[in-house]
């Protein structure tokens, strides 16, 4: 008989292969950027440049030039790593981008039982018989292009990699995202993840289906001489138990250099700080029970920092 620690796998969504589709693209929920995790993850319509990829493909390509960003985090008392690499290339009607998305659980022990035949007991103890990490790799490939001053449009083809331990799988999906700026510093923004019902195909044979999510929001930025204030709401749908969600987020900006930031995500307290030099900036994001009903296992803390040519 083998175990895994459920604890782990529960809150990863490292369940084995099954032909149930809910939760399978859990995986993708952890963000890919401080700021927006600082804001309550209300970031929709208020993020551009490389983070969008994630969060919103139409607007990879707001801010002209290129742009780099890395992430890094520790979730849950630093049990599963998670990383973000991303890249955009933008010029003034649209934009190109390319991103990878990292999770890992390393050290889970697979147990069995010297006798299987019998329950576990004083004369029958589990021992450690092997042990393994488990890997999930997502590569985003962008397209955007902003069609008006007022609409923008963008999707992702990406490619999905995950490897438990004690079996693998590959899968492909399409995520869609539409940014609206009917005016000045107000931006409506829509993203369908996973709009194409992203198929995973595993070694086992069984085939699961990772459903759409859909989120809608909208920002608005109030100018107060050198310094702004960013107000941004978010609604989403999670498609496989109908739930819907809300993230609130407040960001000041002081002269465009310091900012800080709160925000509430699914229920769930969240602030940040950030900086930025020139062409240079880093953020530091910190969210209690970022996943839901995931509080006991501790709280997630995000690094990211990127430069913009």
């Amino acid at each position: 008989m083998r175990q895994t620690p459920l604890l782990l796998l529960g809150l990863f969504a490292l369940t084995l292969p099954a032909p149930a589709t809910d939760y399978a693209g859990d995986f993708e929920e952890l963000g890919t950027s401080a700021r927006a995790i600082g804001m309550g993850g209300a970031v929709v319509a208020g993020l551009a440049g490389p983070a969008a990829i994630y969060y919103n493909p139409a607007l990879a390509g707001r801010n002209e030039g290129t742009g780099l960003l890395f992430l890094h985090s520790e979730d849950f008392t630093g049990l599963v790593q998670h990383n973000f690499l991303g890249a955009s290339f933008s010029s003034r009607l649209q934009s190109f981008g390319v991103a990878v998305l990292h999770n890992g659980v390393p050290g889970i022990k697979l147990t069995a039982l010297p006798d299987t035949t019998l329950p576990p007991g004083e004369n029958n103890r589990p021992y450690v018989e092997r042990i393994v990490s488990a890997n999930q790799l997502v590569g985003y490939f962008n397209y955007a292009r902003i069609l008006s001053p007022l609409v923008a449009l963008g999707a992702n083809a990406k490619v999905i990699y995950q490897d438990l331990g004690v079996g693998s799988c590959f899968g492909m999906g399409l995520d869609l995202g539409l940014a609206l700026t009917p005016v000045s510093d107000l931006c409506v923004g829509l993203r369908v993840r996973n709009a194409s019902t992203s198929p995973l195909f595993w070694t086992t044979g069984t085939r699961e289906q990772v459903l759409p999510r859909v989120a809608l929001g909208v920002d608005k930025t109030f100018r107060l001489g050198r310094d702004a204030l960013k107000l941004a709401l978010e609604v989403s749908a999670i498609t496989e138990n109908l739930e819907l969600g809300h993230n609130l987020g407040v960001e000041y900006s002081f002269r465009n250099a310091l900012y800080g930031r709160v925000g509430m995500h699914q229920g769930n307290l969240t602030f940040g700080l950030g900086g930025r030099y020139r062409r240079f900036y880093v953020d530091y994001g910190y969210a209690s029970g970022y996943a839901a009903g995931s509080r006991e296992l501790g709280s997630a803390q995000q690094f990211s920092g990127g430069v913009e040519f």
